[in-house]
C-alpha cells in the first residue's frame, strides 16, 4: 500500500523545507504586524486584520490560478515537454496580471464598503478603509509573483521562491516596524506604515522573482514566451484552473464569512479570533508546504504514466498528513499561553483566545486530510470539481448558517459561533479521504490536454 523507497520520501522533505520556510517567512509578516499593532492598539490591530480579509479573497484566487498552473506544470514536466511548459506559464501571467489590475481598481474605489462587511465598529471601518486604498495598490504584483511561484514548484524550482520571500518579507517586516513606531526619523504612521511597507515589499518581491524566473536556466521560459499561446493548452489551463479557482473563491467567500460573523461579537472576541488566526496560520505553514510538495511529486507521477505507483503514493502521503496533524494538534494546545505573551491583550480578549485555540488544536488532524487529500492529491490528477463541491454544501449550507443563527439568533458564546466554523474542515477532510480511495482522481492530464 505505500511507497518504500526512500528517493520518494526524501524528494517530498528536498521540495517541502523550501516552501514551508516560504511559508513561514509570509505568515510572519501577519504575526509580526499583528504583535505591533497589538501593543499600541487593539482597535488598529483589528482594522488591518479585518482589511486583510479582501486580501485573503484575492490571494485565494490567485493561488487557485498558481495551483492549476502548478498541476499542469508539474505533469508536463514529469513528461519532460518544455515548450508546452512556456505556453502554459504565458497563459498563466496574463490571466494573473489581469485579476490584480481589476481587483485594484474595485477596491481603490469602494474600501469602506468592504470593511462594513467584516466590522459593525465605525473607527475599525474608517482605520481599514484607510489602509485598503494604499495597500490594493500591490495587488497586481502579487498576483503575478505568486503565478510565478506557482510555475516555479512545477518544474522543482522552490529554492527561487524561498530566496525571493527571505529578501522581500525581511524587507517587509522591517519598513513595518520604521513605519508603525516612527524610528530612524520616520514618521509614527501605524496602519498606514503597515500598508506602505506592504506595498513596497510586494514591488520589489516582483522585481526578484521574476528576475531570477527569466534567467533560470533550468526554467522552461524567457522574456520571449511572454506572447505565446496556444488554443489547446490556453483551453488545458482554464479546464484544470477553473474549479480549482471556483474552489477557493467558494472557501475564502466562505472563511471570510466566518470572519464576518466572528466580527460582531465584540471587538474583545475579534481580538482573541485574530491572535488564534495567526497561531493557525503559522501552523499551516507547515500543511501548505507539505501539501504543495506532495501536489508536485504526485503530478511528475501522473504525467510520466505510472499509476500503480501514484496510488502508493497517495496512500504513503495521508500517513503522513495524518502523523503531521497530530503533532500539530498537540503542539498548538501547548503553546497556547506562551504564545499569547506576545501580545498586549485584555483579560477577555485573552480568555477568548485560549478557547478558540483549544477548538483549533482539536481540528489539526482533520486539517492535514482537507490540504492532502483534497487539495495535494485530487488537484494533482486535475479533480478541483470535488473541493468546490464539498465547500458548496458543507461550508454554505450548513457551518456557515449554523455559525450565523448561533451567533445572532440564540446569541452563543463565542467559542460555540468559532468551534461551528471550524467544523467544516471536519467534514472536509472526511469527504478527502473518502474521495481519494474512490481513485477517479488517477489522470495523466498530458494525454487529454
Amino acid at each position: 500500500m505505500f511507497i518504500r523507497e526512500k528517493d520518494f520520501y526524501q524528494n517530498i522533505f528536498r521540495l517541502m523545507l523550501p516552501l514551508v520556510l516560504q511559508q513561514l517567512l509570509r505568515i510572519s509578516v501577519d504575526t509580526v504586524n499583528s504583535i505591533l499593532l497589538g501593543r499600541i492598539s487593539q482597535i488598529e490591530m483589528s482594522a488591518v486584520s479585518q482589511a486583510n480579509q479582501v486580501f485573503f479573497i484575492f490571494f485565494t484566487v490567485c493561488s487557485g490560478l498558481s495551483a492549476g498552473c502548478a498541476v499542469l506544470t508539474a505533469q508536463y514536466w514529469g513528461k519532460k515537454d518544455r515548450k508546452t511548459i512556456s505556453v502554459i506559464i504565458a497563459h498563466g501571467l496574463r490571466t494573473a496580471a489581469i485579476f490584480g489590475l481589476f481587483m485594484t481598481v474595485v477596491v481603490y474605489l469602494f474600501p469602506s464598503s468592504f470593511m462594513n462587511i467584516y466590522s459593525s465598529d465605525p473607527e475599525v471601518v474608517r482605520i481599514g478603509a484607510e489602509y485598503l486604498r494604499k495597500v490594493c495598490l500591490m495587488y497586481t504584483a502579487c498576483g503575478v509573483s505568486v503565478m510565478i511561484f506557482g510555475a516555479s514548484r512545477g518544474v522543482e524550482q522552490v529554492k527561487l521562491i524561498l530566496f525571493t520571500n527571505i529578501i522581500s518579507y525581511s524587507v517587509n517586516i522591517l519598513l513595518d516596524y520604521l513605519l508603525i513606531y516612527g524610528k530612524l526619523g520616520l514618521p509614527a504612521m501605524g496602519a498606514e506604515g503597515v500598508a506602505i511597507g506592504t506595498v513596497t515589499a510586494r514591488l520589489t518581491e516582483l522585481l526578484i522573482c521574476g528576475w531570477l524566473f527569466l534567467t533560470n536556466p533550468e526554467i522552461p521560459f524567457t522574456a520571449r514566451d511572454l506572447s505565446s499561446s496556444d488554443p489547446a493548452i490556453r483551453t488545458s489551463f482554464f479546464k484544470v484552473s477553473a474549479p480549482i479557482v471556483a474552489h477557493e473563491i467558494v472557501w475564502s467567500l466562505g472563511t471570510s464569512s466566518g470572519a464576518a460573523i466572528t466580527g460582531q461579537l465584540g471587538s474583545d472576541a475579534v481580538a482573541g479570533y485574530n491572535v488564534t488566526s495567526v497561531l493557525y496560520d503559522l501552523g499551516a505553514s507547515i500543511g501548505l508546504g507539505f501539501q504543495n510538495a506532495c501536489s508536485v511529486v504526485l503530478g511528475m507521477i501522473l504525467g510520466a504514466g505510472d499509476i500503480p505507483r501514484a496510488k502508493r503514493a497517495a496512500n504513503s502521503m495521508l500517513a503522513q498528513g495524518l502523523a503531521i496533524g497530530i503533532l500539530l494538534g498537540i503542539g498548538t494546545y501547548l503553546v497556547r499561553p506562551l504564545f499569547l505573551r506576545l501580545y498586549m491583550l485584555n483579560a477577555a480578549a485573552n480568555h477568548y483566545a485560549m478557547q478558540f485555540m483549544t477548538i483549533i488544536s482539536l481540528i489539526w488532524p482533520f486539517s492535514l486530510m482537507e490540504m492532502v487529500g483534497m487539495i495535494a492529491i485530487l488537484r494533482a490528477g486535475g479533480d478541483g470539481r470535488t473541493g468546490f463541491w464539498t465547500d458548496l454544501v458543507v461550508m454554505w449550507m450548513i457551518c456557515i448558517p449554523l455559525a450565523w443563527f448561533a451567533a445572532f439568533k440564540v446569541h452563543a458564546e463565542p467559542w460555540v459561533v468559532v468551534a461551528i466554523i471550524k467544523s467544516m474542515i471536519v467534514l472536509e477532510g472526511i469527504v478527502g479521504v473518502i474521495r481519494v480511495y474512490q481513485y477517479q482522481w488517477l489522470r495523466n492530464l498530458t494525454e487529454s490536454g
